[in-house]
């Protein structure tokens, strides 16, 4: 029974009042009108939204190229991969758009939107360490003309086949008499640092030990896949955080000995320069590790030191600069690279000391050089850059009263822990960036976590050097689609896409700039002229330069989009999109 006042006296079955309710609305144009005006007021957010200047701003061209885009990246993500919403399981040859990088790549490849990713002018690459922009079969080609004076050590023995598996790797440039271990006996002691033991074998001799002992093996497919991340080892369902992290960090020292001797360092820089014309990339401001204060000559008698590492940089540049003028093609790379001085949070405090005095005095005797200092390494590992407090304050101090400008670019936010290799949340890398008065950070993945530092951030107009790829391969996320850089962008935090480490993580700028495309279905081609023309507005080059350099990439850019419109109109008008 139901009593007088509970509210179900004469009233219809639920189902009733609901199509009486139904048909109302109907007939209430005002109730509709009124949610429709809600619902455009929300949508606000997408016209106010941060690409919103370069839409207003936007050529014919540019919005043809840029609805041609969607149509194929939406056609793409039906067909390409295949991977459409239904009950049925999915076939093994059906993949996600946006999901695992490294399985994703053939099929990344294949597609249409990645050619026109390819094609598209990027601007200033902001993020990028100095070792890691040219493929390791070129290194591996010059250091095998180095018959004899590139050495190879390992950490251990190599005896069984665990061994090969375990053992890191190290190369490095030594005058042709220096004796030789030998790595495959089980007498071998690899510990080098106390001056009473040489660990060094030939690199020659090493190959050809390698082959007999193996059957006829080549040694340089394996180092290479001690170089590069593959698939198994970053997906691996045991693989942790630390673990990749660790490998990674065996994978740069393996480069480090390929890389850092004179004549390679010579022809490097002018390879490097073409490889990013090739992939649209203007200008660069590089990150090279400093805290090893030479190189070797490639006799290995001579050492280098910093002050003429950076002279052969300069002066390797300008070859390139001048080779291009001489095709009549200084606008694709018309201001060169510059260096941001890099050294590890994990130093002594003294030991900090001493790098920012040198990178001072090569600021001083390169100024139009170096640019910028950062501080690297795993944040989940000490120290917080709050460790180093007192001495950046004093080199801040210090730049002003000498007249030069060496801002912060340091690595922050890399993290899920986000506490600076402590258990502290206090001493997120954050919190001093914005205390120090960053220019820019590098990745800043975590920043979404704190609602008042993203205010922060905004208020001192400090930049984000997105590294999408490299996040996903370290662990901070699966794929891109869980990637915070919507939310980043969506929150009026000015970013920039860059590629981090290219030879590890087989992901060039193009990789990058398609990965933010297929990541969140917010982003469009305009969104990629935002993204690329703030990196030319946070680079470290003079108001004039970067209005130069916006001039040159507006050109560009619009050629591209020319270019895609003649390309791909027809193309895309015939595509079913199931919108």
């Amino acid at each position: 029974m139901t009593g007088p006042n509970d509210g179900t006296q004469g009233a219809l079955p639920a189902g009733d009042e609901l199509r009486r309710n139904l048909e109302q609305l109907k007939d209430d144009l005002q109730k509709q009108q009124d949610y429709d005006n809600e619902r455009e007021e929300l949508l606000q957010e997408q016209t106010d939204s941060w690409d919103s200047r370069a839409k207003r701003s936007a050529s014919d061209d540019e919005k043809k190229a840029a609805e041609i885009v969607r149509r194929i990246r939406e056609h793409e993500r039906d067909n390409l991969f295949g991977n459409k919403a239904s009950e049925l399981i999915p076939g093994p040859k059906t993949r996600d758009m946006g999901g695992q990088f490294l399985t994703n790549m053939d099929r990344i490849h294949e597609s249409h939107l990645f050619k026109i990713t390819a094609r598209m002018p990027k601007g200033a690459h902001l993020h990028q360490h100095f070792n890691s922009e040219l493929p390791v079969t070129l290194l591996l080609e010059r250091a095998r003309n180095m018959e004899d004076n590139m050495y190879i050590r390992s950490t251990q023995p190599l005896l069984q086949e665990e061994d090969y598996y375990k053992a890191e790797i190290v190369f490095n440039v030594l005058p042709a008499d220096t004796p030789e271990a030998d790595p495959f006996a089980s007498s071998y002691n690899p510990e080098w640092k106390s001056g009473q033991n040489n660990p060094w074998m030939k690199w020659k001799t090493f190959r050809n030990e390698f082959a007999q002992r193996r059957n006829g093996g080549d040694a340089e497919p394996w180092v290479k896949g001690k170089m590069i991340l593959g698939e198994d080892e970053v997906y691996g369902k045991e693989q942790t955080v630390n673990g990749i992290w660790a490998r990674f960090n065996q994978a740069t020292r393996c480069f480090k000995g390929l890389l850092n001797y004179k004549s390679v360092y010579q022809w490097y820089i002018k390879a490097a320069i073409e490889a990013m014309i090739d992939d649209g990339v203007m200008y660069a401001e590089l990150r090279p590790m400093l805290m090893d204060k030479s190189i070797p000559s490639d006799d290995g008698k001579e050492k280098i030191d910093l002050s003429n590492q950076m002279r052969i940089i300069t002066e390797a540049v300008k070859e390139k600069m001048d080779e291009l003028a001489r095709d009549g093609k200084s606008h694709v790379f018309p201001f060169g690279i510059k260096i941001i001085y890099c050294t590890p949070r994990s130093i002594p405090k003294a030991k900090m000391i001493s790098e920012l005095e040198d990178c001072i005095k090569l600021k001083q005797e390169f100024p139009k050089l170096i640019c910028g200092f950062d501080l690297v390494g795993a944040e989940d590992r000490p120290n917080s850059i709050g460790f180093y407090r007192d001495e950046l304050m004093a080199f801040t101090k210090t730049c002003e009263r000498l007249g030069i400008e060496i801002p912060f670019m340091f690595h922050a936010g890399e993290t899920l822990l986000d506490t600076g290799g402590s258990k502290d949340p206090k001493k997120s890398n954050l919190y001093e960036s914005v205390l120090l008065k960053a220019k820019r950070v590098g990745h800043g993945f975590a920043l979404t976590k704190h609602p008042r530092l993203i205010k922060a951030f905004k208020d001192n107009n400090i930049c984000i050097e997105l590294c999408p790829v490299s996040n996903e391969l370290l662990h901070l996320c699966r794929n891109v689609k869980e990637h915070p850089f919507p939310e980043l962008l969506a929150a009026g935090i000015p970013c920039t896409v860059n590629a981090d480490n290219i030879t590890l993580f087989g992901a060039r700028m193009s990789h990058e700039f398609y990965q933010v495309m297929v990541g969140t279905p917010t982003m469009s081609l305009h969104g990629w002229r935002q993204l690329a023309e703030w990196s030319l507005e946070y680079s470290c080059l003079n108001d004039a330069d970067q209005e130069k350099g916006l001039e040159y990439f507006h050109e560009a850019w619009e050629n591209f989009c020319r270019w895609v419109v003649e390309e791909y109109s027809e193309y895309a008008a015939g595509l079913d999109i199931n919108e």
